[in-house]
């Protein structure tokens, strides 16, 4: 990846919406598909260098045309971790970045981090929050975004602060207690949190996860999380090795597919290294998740995007 890019921005009702690349990670495939033997996966993402998988780390812009509400939906990897855990997870930036990489995603839609007022943090795993931070010169972990209000669930924050051994890698403190210094908002449950914007709270793949839903205009859009990071995940039966309750994540995504289709809903896939949006359909008894390509709204005031290829 040469550089950061952007979406369209799509209109749902008052919000102004679009995704946001700006680097990754790599992860062992087999862990990514769980049970799915790889002769199924492979054909869906195939494996490069020590069996792993490309997973961007995909971020959500959102504009309120009513306010100047400018909100940011996870904040990636980021770049502070030193080069033994850079290397392990293969971690990737576009070319020449010289500031924290989420400032610079967000300059990517034409917005000036400093106006950003709110981060929802979808859970606390490392590749979720960890371009929430950086480096100060002292070498200490300080928010990138301390003046906005930072969003997470009770429960997630609670977790990350006493992980279970499975999950203990995946949260880092540095990721976590620096937020305690910002604006912090911590949820307890499901709920509107800006108007038209709602939180669905989540326990499958990690306690406390939350999923992110826009309604407006006779529009819905759900940024999933982990809950589907992939179009190929979009197959309830397919759980993930990191998911600490597979069949809750079975029963989870079983809903997601069910309102999914009949709401029409346009869905946002963070880790997908090809497809940014989805829709499920129900056919024949069935939900088959399809990927798509919104209709962009011309009549942003956001700098051209970089669209992403065709679907």
């Amino acid at each position: 990846m040469e550089g950061y890019t952007m979406s369209g921005f799509v209109k749902i009702g008052r919000w102004e919406i679009c995704t946001l690349e700006g680097g990754g990670l790599h992860l062992d495939g087999g862990a990514m598909f769980g049970s799915v033997p790889r002769v199924v996966w492979e054909g869906c993402i195939a494996p490069g260098d020590q069996e792993r998988i490309p997973l961007p780390t995909r971020v959500w812009l959102l504009k309120d045309s009513e306010s100047d509400r400018i909100a940011v939906i996870d904040a990636g990897v980021g770049d502070k971790e030193d080069p033994s855990f850079r290397d392990r997870f293969a971690i990737w930036l576009p070319e020449g970045h010289s500031e924290p990489p989420l400032w610079s995603a967000i300059r990517s839609a034409g917005v000036d981090p400093d106006t950003v007022t709110d981060l929802v943090i979808t859970h606390l795993h490392f590749d979720h929050v960890g371009g929430a931070t950086q480096r100060n010169d002292a070498g200490e972990s300080v928010p990138v975004l301390p003046n906005a209000k930072h969003w997470v669930q009770q429960r997630n924050w609670d977790t990350a602060l006493s992980p279970n051994p499975r999950e203990k890698s995946s949260y880092l403190r540095e990721n976590v207690e620096p937020l305690e210094d910002t604006l912090l908002e911590r949820i307890d449950g499901p709920g509107e949190i800006f108007p038209g914007v709602s939180v669905e709270e989540v326990h499958g793949h990690t306690l406390g996860m939350q999923t992110v839903r826009i309604e407006g205009g006779g529009k819905v859009v759900r940024y999933l999380a982990d809950l589907a990071p992939t179009l190929h995940h979009l197959r309830a039966a397919w759980t993930m090795g990191y998911d600490i309750h597979a069949l809750k994540v079975v029963e989870e995504k079983q809903a997601l597919l069910k309102s999914a289709s009949q709401e029409e809903a346009l869905l946002v896939l963070e880790h997908d290294p090809v497809n940014s949006w989805a829709k499920v359909v129900h056919q024949n008894g069935r939900f088959k998740a399809e990927p798509v390509q919104p209709e962009y709204d011309s009549s942003s005031s956001a700098q051209s995007p970089s669209l992403e290829e065709p679907l």
